[in-house]
């Protein structure tokens, strides 16, 4: 069975904190409507912000909660098909490489979390600077 590495409560809180006030962040910049593009962005960088938006808004959730990263990953999924969904009624196109981009963007953050705190689980346990053991 897959243990998470242990954090500390106040890690835990900040990231999670920060998951949520990024998802706020996210849903309003999603949900805003986009004057007509005059050409200068290279083609498809859209996606890439979609991915980022989303890598961003689940690595804190994963480091604050580990445990339920089966839930926060298809949470998080059905979250960015959700807002696609919706944009239309609020001025913006829904496309499915967005979604497909939100979607990889979730995924991604789930070994970078897990690298994260196992990281900083190793940093807990290494021993003080000079101190040697008798």
């Amino acid at each position: 069975m897959f243990k998470p590495p242990v954090i500390s409560e106040r890690l835990r809180r900040i990231a999670l904190v920060m998951s949520v006030i990024l998802l706020v962040v996210v849903t309003v910049l999603l949900l805003m409507p986009v004057p007509d593009g005059d050409g200068r962005l290279p083609r498809h960088v859209d996606k890439l912000v979609h991915f980022s938006v989303f890598f961003a808004v689940a690595f804190p959730a994963y480091v604050a909660r580990m445990r339920f990263w089966p839930v926060i990953l298809v949470g998080l999924v059905l979250y960015g098909g959700a807002v696609e969904l919706i944009q239309p009624h609020f001025g913006r196109s829904a496309e499915f490489a967005d979604f497909i981009a939100n979607s990889l963007g979730v995924m991604a953050a789930l070994p970078c979390a897990v690298w994260f705190r196992h990281r900083r689980q190793l940093k807990a346990r290494k021993p003080a600077q000079g101190y040697r053991p008798e």
